[in-house]
């Protein structure tokens, strides 16, 4: 089974990538995904988060606000690094799990979605790590547009991440998204062709 660990910074464009992929054959893990499976009520994770940043981060059907949490974490590094002691570690076993069914059922190529990937030492999961890039500027943009956060909001998550050049230096692949989305799709289509006829 190969593994792609696909990564890069918040809106840099791995979940476009990761579709595309998705749509030539190959198995997502989306570690964003179950890192919200962490937070449900009541489990293990939600409980310590709780623990940890008291219950003014519940909303009012007893789940953790996203939204709340991120401005104490995003405006706080001590803060972050807490939370990420908590969830990394749960979500890490998560992803274990997953990737040793897909191994059981055989599966031939596995995108693994993560945006932690290397600030959290997760590269031994992957048999590749593929940094999807885009300009800052039009980072701030996207998430302007799809997540409604402010330009300062925008900045502060992207530079809870790795440098971009750290990341790149890191990288078997890197894929600049600030394409048009056509032409985008024909790139991934060239590195999917590459790896189908290495993944047998």
């Amino acid at each position: 089974m190969l593994v792609i660990g696909l990564t890069g910074t918040i809106g840099s464009g791995k979940s476009t990538i990761a579709s595309f992929m998705q749509e030539m054959g190959a198995y997502v893990v989306d570690a964003d995904k179950i890192g919200h499976e962490v937070y449900l009520p009541h489990s293990f994770g939600w409980q310590k988060v709780i623990q940890t940043f008291g219950e003014s981060i519940l909303s009012s059907d007893n789940k953790v606000d996203r939204q709340k949490l991120s401005e104490i974490v995003f405006n706080d590094t001590a803060s972050l690094a807490r939370l990420n002691d908590i969830v990394r570690p749960l979500i890490l076993k998560s992803i274990q799990n997953t990737l040793e069914e897909l191994r059981r059922k055989h599966v031939r190529i596995v995108v693994l979605e993560a945006a932690l990937i290397l600030e959290a030492g997760w590269e031994s999961l992957a048999d590749e790590i593929w940094v999807v890039t885009a300009p800052e500027n039009v980072i701030c943009e996207r998430l302007s547009t799809y997540r409604k956060l402010s330009t300062s909001q925008a900045q502060q998550r992207i530079k809870a991440h790795l440098p971009m050049a750290q990341q790149i230096k890191r990288a078997t692949c890197v894929i600049d998204s600030n394409f048009p989305l056509a032409q985008l799709k024909t790139k991934v289509a060239s590195l999917w062709e590459e790896i189908s006829h290495r993944a047998v």
